[in-house]
């Protein structure tokens, strides 16, 4: 069977079905999956709302949810490894992670090492946070001798910072916290993060974008990847993201995490209950038996 040649159709039919029939002819890692009853996805838990630890130190996030709904459809637990940024790609290369399901851009020199999926779970953009003091500067204000840009290490950021910001100093972080707090006590200029976790930065810290000459730096899609040689499990996650954009899954959890404001008293306040809203969505996405607010997430572990 030739997964680039299958039809839509057919696809669906697999997904309904599940993978146990045809995992361990198409794909490694499918078939590992299915033998040991468990997924294993790595992930950095320091990007609210896309991927965090909450209150209570349990994993949450938009990618988070994702990564549940993955496990309930081939119905297997959930192992979540929680390391820094820069040890993702490394760690699916080195089968530490079965796939990648998390905020991560597509780009070339990724794509050298590992399959993205064709279809993406969310698009966005790089924008340049500053300090308020510094909201009337540009970007060429800050490509200057002297001028340093935090990023986190193993991001899209660092080569974006690279071409931008040439004539400044560009510094790597292991993760956004350790950026936006070089940039609040003034060791850095500005930091390169996503137009995504905007809101929460400004929310917390009190920094904005840049808006000269524009705000977004460059667009970009966020994908799944998996290890190059494994089309099948491509073409099944391929299948999963289009039917959850079919079904209208993946805008509930835009609506939950990106406009809703729900999330934040559900998961930024310990012990503070969970909302209706968040009920609903769990029991939308079917995913209660990986999820501790449900009182049933007995299928998912953090390690």
């Amino acid at each position: 069977m030739n997964f680039n040649k299958l039809v839509p159709l057919t696809l669906a039919l697999l997904m309904g079905a599940g993978v146990t029939a045809w995992a361990a002819d198409e794909s490694p890692t499918l078939a590992k999956i299915q033998g040991d009853k468990k997924i294993v996805i790595m992930n950095d838990l320091s990007a609210a709302p896309w991927q965090f630890r909450d209150a209570n130190g349990n994993a949450a996030g938009f990618s988070i949810d994702l990564d549940r709904m993955i496990a309930a459809k081939l119905d297997v637990d959930l192992e979540l490894r929680n390391v820094e940024w820069a040890g993702l790609i490394p760690g699916l290369l080195t089968r530490k992670s079965d796939i990648l399901a998390t905020s991560m851009t597509v780009t070339p020199k990724r794509a050298e090492q590992i399959l993205f999926t064709k279809e993406n779970w969310y698009s966005t953009g790089v924008v340049t946070i500053v300090r308020p003091d510094d909201a009337a500067l540009s970007w060429e204000d800050l490509n200057q001798p002297g001028k340093t840009i935090a990023v986190k290490a193993g991001t899209s950021a660092v080569d974006i910072a690279k071409q931008f910001f040439a004539n400044a100093e560009v510094q790597s972080y292991p993760n956004d916290t350790d950026t936006y707090q070089a940039l609040k006590t003034s060791r850095v200029d500005a930091a390169l993060n996503d137009l995504a976790v905007l809101g929460v930065v400004q929310r917390e810290y009190g920094f904005v974008s840049l808006k000269k000459p524009r705000e977004l730096i460059s667009s970009d899609d966020w994908a799944f990847a998996v290890r190059k040689d494994d089309v099948g499990a491509q073409a099944y996650l391929d299948t999963l993201l289009a039917e959850i954009k079919a079904n209208g899954k993946l805008e509930a959890l835009r609506a939950y995490w990106v406009d809703g404001e729900a999330w934040k008293k559900d998961f930024l306040e310990k012990n503070g209950g969970v909302s209706e809203e968040r009920k609903k969505l769990v029991e939308q996405l079917g995913i209660s038996a990986y999820v501790p607010e449900s009182g049933k997430g007995t299928r998912m572990t953090l390690e």
